[in-house]
């Protein structure tokens, strides 16, 4: 089917409605993934005041741990969103956020911080991943890649605000960690509200609690057809591989500028300016993607990722580890916006949430498993081991989506 015949079946595509579900979704990310990409100041912060009687691989497990719930949760708030619409889970999730960065501001033990910033931050944030993202799908059928990039987008431009606020408040002793988070929280609050207010199931796709006059179109449960595809099956098994590698550079970029000489400003900034570079990565290989072809493009983004990862400790300038972050950010930040449009390509309207937290739930353990390994790796044989382990890890998970896509067609020069 052309993309104009395409265009004709979903005559809602781009809607003013559409851009307020977009909006609210990227608001969603924003506050969730993007915060999470924060991480880094964290965990510089921690070893030096509450848990500087903790290794780096200990205080490391708060972010893989943060990433587990966020993702294993998914595998349920997906087919919940596919049943009920958002409005509940969105709420929730909300509530639940900011909930867990109060919480967070009282801390003083690392017990403390797994339970609050960890383990109830994962869980509640789930709740403000994975249904915006589904929810964009039901919308947007031609330009997915585009719309689903822009919502993505929205968790790179929170790894740059973020960051920079975090740290310009932990500066100030005046202010201190517990204000810190309830500032935080205090921001999240009205971006969640308009997240809770704008995002809206598309009429006729699933059976919601937001309006009775919005009726199932089947009954019958949900469809998990989709999960015994083996196209699904190494959609899944390929992330479960590009996750075990693609947090190192993120989150150690920092401690990896300061181990060969770098100032400690700069360093804390190349968090930011890795996240920027994300930020195009994420919306532009999207539009080239509704060209292209999603798997086309995934798998391009995620072998050249496993390339640049590879030459990670060959940046030894400060010129070198500003271009390494700019092209790191911009390609790992593909594989995040295309690994949803193609889950969604695979899936029908009914079952995109399934699908989509199908995939983040099966990346759950190696993105919980891949923080502390490569604390482990960076602090006993150095930071080019953590080099090639991310490497390699991306290059394998490109093989797997290869596979995927050869499934769907064997011509190399097919749109898939």
């Amino acid at each position: 089917m052309s993309s104009s015949d395409e265009s004709l079946k979903h005559p809602t595509e781009y809607t003013p409605r559409a851009w307020a579900v977009i909006f609210g979704a990227f608001l969603a990310t924003f506050c969730s993934v993007g915060f999470v990409n924060s991480y880094a100041v964290f965990q510089e912060y921690y070893l030096k005041h509450q848990l500087s009687n903790e290794s780096e691989s200990t205080v490391a497990w708060l972010g893989g741990v943060i990433m587990f719930f966020i993702y294993i949760v998914s595998a349920i708030s997906g087919p919940l969103l596919d049943m009920f619409g958002p409005r509940m889970l969105l709420c929730v999730g909300s509530v639940g956020t900011v909930f867990s960065i109060m919480m967070s501001s009282l801390c003083h033990k690392f017990y403390q911080f797994l339970l609050a910033q960890a383990v109830s931050m994962g869980i509640w944030m789930a709740l403000l991943v994975t249904p915006p993202i589904a929810l964009v799908g039901q919308y947007v059928k031609v330009k997915r890649g585009a719309a689903v990039g822009i919502v993505i987008a929205g968790s790179s431009l929170g790894g740059i605000v973020w960051p920079i606020a975090i740290n310009e408040l932990l500066k100030r002793e005046s202010v201190g960690f517990g204000w810190t988070m309830r500032i935080i929280g205090f921001i999240m609050i009205p971006l969640l509200c308009l997240t809770c207010t704008l995002c809206r199931s598309a009429p006729g796709q699933v059976a919601t609690l937001e309006s009775p006059e919005e009726k199932p179109k089947e009954k019958g449960g949900l469809d998990f057809s989709i999960l015994k595809t083996p196209t699904m099956r190494l959609l899944c098994l390929a992330f479960f591989f590009v996750y075990f590698g693609m947090f190192g550079p993120i989150f150690f970029i920092t401690s990896y500028a300061v181990n060969i000489g770098l100032s400690s400003d700069l360093a804390f900034y190349l968090v930011s300016i890795l996240n920027g570079a994300s930020l195009f990565g994420r919306v532009l290989p999207g539009m080239l993607a509704d060209k292209y072809g999603r798997f086309n493009c995934c798998i391009a983004f995620t072998f050249v990722s496993g390339v640049i990862a590879m030459c990670w400790t060959k940046a030894t300038s400060v010129a070198g580890t500003v271009v390494f972050s700019v092209a790191y950010g911009f390609t790992s930040g593909a594989i995040l916006s295309l690994q949803q449009v193609c889950a969604a390509q695979i899936a029908t309207p009914q079952t995109i949430g399934l699908a989509v937290g199908t995939i983040f739930a099966a990346s759950s353990f190696s993105a919980m498993a891949s923080v502390p390994i490569s604390g482990e790796l960076s602090a006993r044989y150095g930071y080019l081991s953590l080099s090639i382990y991310s490497g390699a890890s991306l290059m394998v998970g490109s093989v797997f989506l290869l596979a995927a896509r050869l499934i769907q067609s064997t011509n190399i020069r097919a749109v898939v």
